[in-house]
């Protein structure tokens, strides 16, 4: 099997090689198994926070004919 790896990922992996002493295969499979580690597990959403508040009616709900004078309106 061949395995094209970028130059610059190359240099790199190499780097680590020599600071770390180990085989650049066992370095490899360990960045990749981190990396699709990663992939598999969901990120976390953020907290839905839901905020609520009085919206006091401007007009009686109960009258039919101001909620359709509200509606009918044009306030451009």
């Amino acid at each position: 099997m061949r395995l094209d790896i970028d130059a610059l990922l190359l240099r790199e992996l190499k780097k680590l090689q020599e600071k770390e002493g180990r085989s650049l295969g066992k370095i490899v499979s360990e960045l990749l198994a981190e990396a699709l580690a990663r992939r598999k597990t969901a990120p976390e959403l953020p907290k839905l926070r839901w905020v609520t508040r009085p919206m006091h009616a401007l007009v009686v709900t109960s009258d039919k004919e101001a909620v359709y004078g509200v509606l009918d309106r044009s306030d451009e």
